[in-house]
């Protein structure tokens, strides 16, 4: 980044301070610590899972807003912290990542029913509690009509 780059001019406008850190030098980024932990996370679920690599940045994003809205020094979450509102954790811990999920693609048929795997909340499209969904065609789609498969369903042999 030169002296004059877009970064640069936006600092001094604002008098923002900025440094730099030494290559090779991860303690001094303070983000890092949290990065490590959310690897660690990451990796235990895919492993436990099965989780395939092709929606690691589903996952990460599912991990991270859950670890954002949890606490985990003193007695307020980062989130709580940064706007002064109570969290609502719900939509993230309604289903765990990548479980595996009945959704409908038209409300007027309650038979026609797909399965899927869930991909966490969805906030860009819709009102609450939209959901992005992995089709058995590999695509995402996002849906408010989903549910958990029961073990009951799940040995079904319409299921």
């Amino acid at each position: 980044m030169g002296g004059n780059s877009n970064f640069n001019k936006v600092c001094r406008e604002y008098r923002i301070r900025s440094t730099f850190t030494e290559p090779h030098s991860l303690w001094q980024n303070k983000c890092e610590n949290t990065i490590g932990v959310l690897t660690k996370k990451i990796r235990a679920v895919r492993t436990r899972r099965r989780i395939p690599k092709c929606v690691w940045d589903f996952h990460i994003i599912w991990e991270a807003q859950i670890y954002s809205r949890t606490v985990h020094k003193g007695h307020c979450t980062p989130s709580e912290v940064l706007t002064g509102d109570t969290i609502d954790i719900s939509e993230w811990t309604e289903f765990e990542f990548y479980d595996l999920v009945v959704y409908w693609d038209d409300r007027e048929d309650e038979t026609w029913q797909s399965i899927g795997r869930w991909l966490g909340p969805s906030h860009h499209i819709g009102s609450a509690l939209y959901y992005y969904i992995l089709t058995e065609k590999a695509t995402i789609l996002s849906r408010t009509s989903v549910q958990h498969i029961t073990k009951e369903d799940f040995d079904t042999n319409e299921m």
